[in-house]
């Protein structure tokens, strides 16, 4: 799901889903439409997927989804569909993840959900307004329906920030975090030199940053961002954090990484809010009550970004195109659909409805009973949408090599940025 790294976590989640199917808030296909559909996917989406049918075969009994996982969104299983793609021997129903949306999207092989029998036109405006631009082409051709989004926020240990006399109310902690030269200053009070860090890595700290200003790693004309004046205040700040030993030395989403959580040694995270279901079910599953969701430091009084983001569309190959529909339009709208994923795995929908849920609007006991959608609902309102370009993926391993070199002082600000330019510049 993730532009960022959520494609990479998705392995970590086992899914259990069951209940009763509600009433969907958009216009339905028609229950009698019956086939056999292919649908294809990364980890955990196929259980996730997988664990859904009889919820969704109980709203339409005579359509057989068959689900595969292939492992890694922008790995296996981009190569896979790329290939599929090519030969047209895909699936029906094919899933995309945002950092992989514009080196797919233009293809011609995804099916026009404008045209009949999708006429999708009709419920965009039901969608988070960026995720719909994600989605549809200059021309107006519309690819996928936006499935799930990432808004992001600051992750903290209640237990940590008050052992070092830091607030630890969520309103408090999102006052004294307001920007990022307080998240340097608060931040160094959590550190135990070699012992304990405020966060796992600086990337955190650049995605959210650069995402805030609204700067993507490409511009809308194709341009490199790496020269703009915040990807070198997010390099300045990730030296500052580095420097006050804020950083950990464990690379992202490593099993060192992973177990310092775990461990407590991480007093925050920046991600997505699908980064609770990881903390819930796999790092932190014994450290309920301690943990607490803040609005991320900002910028500019901006303090909102996005961290993940999948979709789901349709191949102009697939001969039952109207199970499909069903299918696809029932995963992204259905109140009970919705339910379960977030449930079980902490997926945020893109569908704006699903906002004024109960099921998302509730105290979690995980998080001491904060009602966390209170930080992450304004998020989705207010973000920034990024500009995707097919050249993220490049841009990303250049941004993440610049970012590790400065936090371990390998290069300097100026080196780390002239080298990742000229490593993007080669592939371009």
């Amino acid at each position: 799901m993730n532009i960022w790294n959520k494609a990479f976590a998705t392995t970590a989640l086992a899914i259990v889903m069951a209940g009763p199917a509600l009433a969907q808030e958009a216009t339905a296909p028609s229950s009698d439409i019956s086939g056999t559909i292919s649908v294809w996917t990364w980890p955990n989406n196929d259980r996730t997927l997988a664990a859904l049918m009889p919820t969704f075969n109980e709203a339409y009994p005579n359509i057989t989804v068959n689900v595969q996982g292939f492992p890694t969104a922008n790995d296996a299983y981009l190569n896979n569909l790329q290939r599929a793609m090519l030969s047209n021997s895909g699936p029906d129903v094919a899933m995309i993840e945002i950092g992989m949306m514009a080196l797919l999207r233009d293809r011609p092989h995804w099916a026009d959900l404008r045209e009949a029998p999708f006429n999708a036109s009709e419920m965009m405006d039901e969608f988070a307004p960026f995720t719909v631009q994600n989605v549809t082409l200059d021309d107006g051709k519309i690819v996928a329906l936006p499935k799930h989004t990432g808004p992001g926020g600051m992750f903290y240990r209640r237990d940590i920030f008050e052992e070092v006399g830091l607030p630890t109310d969520p309103t408090e902690v999102s006052a004294l975090f307001s920007d990022w030269d307080a998240f340097i200053t608060e931040g160094q009070k959590l550190v135990i030199p070699n012992e304990r860090w405020v966060i796992g890595n600086g990337e955190e700290i650049v995605r959210a940053m650069m995402a805030q200003e609204g700067v993507s790693l490409f511009d809308a004309e194709g341009n490199l961002q790496f020269d703009h004046p915040v990807f070198r205040a997010s390099l300045e700040k990730v030296k500052e954090a580095a420097d006050a030993g804020m950083i950990s030395p464990f690379a992202a989403w490593t099993p060192e990484w992973q177990g310092a959580f775990q461990r407590g040694q991480l007093a925050t995270v920046l991600y997505g809010n699908w980064f609770g279901g990881l903390l819930k079910r796999a790092y932190a599953t014994d450290q309920s009550g301690q943990w607490a969701v803040a609005t991320a430091p900002g910028v500019s009084g901006n303090r909102s970004f996005n961290s993940g983001g999948d979709y789901i569309g349709i191949l102009e190959s697939s001969e039952n195109k109207e199970a499909a529909w069903a299918f696809i339009q029932w995963l992204v709208t259905n109140d009970e659909s919705l339910k379960q994923q977030f449930q079980n795995d902490d997926l945020y929908p893109a569908y704006s409805p699903a906002g004024e849920a109960e099921w998302l609007n509730f105290e979690d006991p995980y998080y001491g009973g904060q009602n966390v959608n209170e930080i992450f609902a304004p998020v989705q309102a207010e973000l920034v949408p990024f500009t995707l370009n097919p050249l993220d993926n490049v841009a990303m391993t250049a941004m993440r090599t610049a970012i590790d070199n400065v936090a371990r002082g390998v290069s300097t600000v100026d080196e780390a940025i002239e080298a990742a330019k000229a490593e993007v510049q080669a592939r371009m």
